[in-house]
């Protein structure tokens, strides 16, 4: 993949203040939406190439008549993967663009226990609770005016990749980068996910809306 010219940071910070569209997630969610934006430039240099790439990719591969599946993948399905996904759904629906996207996670070798790592997302304002439905390892995850219902998944039971599938590959693992739809953008540090989805939220955006 061609790394794009990276746009200012300054432009993502003014774009996190336009909250208009974020009329569907609660208003805690939005302000801890802003508030990570601007953080945005503790971001290292290399790694915002590295996202400007994923971000380029994921817009290169829309279709305005059909979702583009984007599909986060790790070992356990437990935290990395999980995390991202839900992260990068809350970018797209900041700005209006939900409907874009079908975002999931699944792990090489799930761990088929509670997903404990997800707790840290009631800091931000969304509210979790077990199902307790046939799953009992399932959660729903309520952002605002809707819900995810989220619970360990393996790739194998998701293998149904099409050339509208985009795998990212979170952890270091065996990805088959060089495969066009397969691409890895690995994370070292769980502190930095939530950052890191919200400015690729905010580079598709960005893409977007220069694409208009």
């Amino acid at each position: 993949m061609k790394t794009k010219t990276i746009i200012p940071i300054v432009v993502f910070l003014l774009c996190f203040q336009q909250v208009i569209q974020a009329q569907t997630l609660k208003n805690k969610i939005q302000k801890s939406v802003v508030e990570i934006g601007n953080t945005f430039t503790e971001i290292p240099m290399e790694r915002l190439k590295r996202l400007d790439q994923v971000a380029f990719l994921i817009f290169k591969k829309m279709d305005d008549n059909e979702k583009m599946d984007v599909l986060f993948i790790d070992s356990d399905n437990q935290e990395i993967s999980q995390l991202a996904m839900v992260w990068l759904q809350t970018g797209m629906i900041y700005y209006g663009h939900n409907t874009m996207l079908s975002l999931q996670s699944a792990g090489i070798s799930p761990k088929i226990e509670p997903i404990s790592k997800l707790a840290i997302l009631k800091e931000y304002g969304f509210s979790i609770r077990n199902t307790r439905g046939e799953n009992p390892m399932s959660y729903n995850i309520d952002y605002g005016s809707g819900n995810w219902v989220v619970y360990p998944k393996s790739l194998q039971s998701l293998q149904s990749a099409s050339d509208n599938t985009i795998e990212i590959y979170v952890e270091k693992i065996s990805s088959n980068e060089t495969e066009n739809n397969n691409v890895e953008l690995i994370f070292t540090d769980t502190n930095t996910i939530a950052r890191e989805m919200l400015y690729l939220a905010t580079r598709i955006n960005n893409l977007l809306q220069t694409k208009q």
